[in-house]
């Protein structure tokens, strides 16, 4: 074994060259996976409203959206029921046929809510027709023929006192952005 004071302190070296890279590389990959987490996180949670009113048709995400109706309705068991139906006119629908698409519907104080799955018995009875049209997404862009819109609807059931209601459609290969729709003043 050699023990010679330049072999000594070569290894010393070597170990302490090494423990200084470890401090450097170390935090720069946690920098990296940090930073990939906060863009992610970003994109989902910081969003950038396009703000719209009912009936006026807006540019996003490669097409152009109308909310056409948007509508508050005495529900069942006295709750409340808004129904927004909304259509978009794409080039071509069936590029946005596999993009994700999420609809909320929040209020003043910061709830939200997500569309029903089964309309109220009260939608189904006053527009019969919002039933045949599909969620938004994939599905109301695939059945769509170029030049036609694909429309769409949306029902929710909230609180009867739930005031300064906002619609957002969002598809996520448009985001940070995302439609915003404000209920109308009566």
């Amino acid at each position: 074994m050699d023990s010679s004071p330049a072999k000594v302190t070569s290894t010393r070296r070597g170990y302490w060259l090494s423990m200084m890279a470890l401090v450097v590389a170390l935090p720069a990959a946690l920098a990296v996976q940090t930073w990939g987490s906060i863009k992610d996180w970003r994109s989902q949670h910081l969003r950038q409203p396009l703000s719209a009113s009912l009936g006026q048709p807006i540019d996003y995400a490669g097409a152009s959206w109308t909310v056409t109706r948007f509508t508050r309705l005495a529900g069942s068991a006295g709750s409340a029921v808004v129904l927004a139906e909304f259509e978009a006119l794409a080039a071509d629908p069936k590029a946005l046929g596999s993009v994700p698409c999420e609809v909320r519907l929040s209020d003043g104080s910061g709830r939200e809510w997500r569309p029903t799955l089964f309309a109220d018995p009260v939608v189904r009875k006053q527009y019969p027709e919002a039933e045949q049209r599909s969620q938004c997404g994939g599905m109301a862009f695939a059945a769509t023929e170029p030049g036609k819109p694909a429309r769409m609807a949306a029902s929710f059931s909230i609180p009867p006192a739930a005031s300064g209601l906002r619609l957002s459609i969002a598809l996520y290969s448009a985001l940070p952005s995302y439609l915003s729709v404000s209920e109308p003043r009566t």
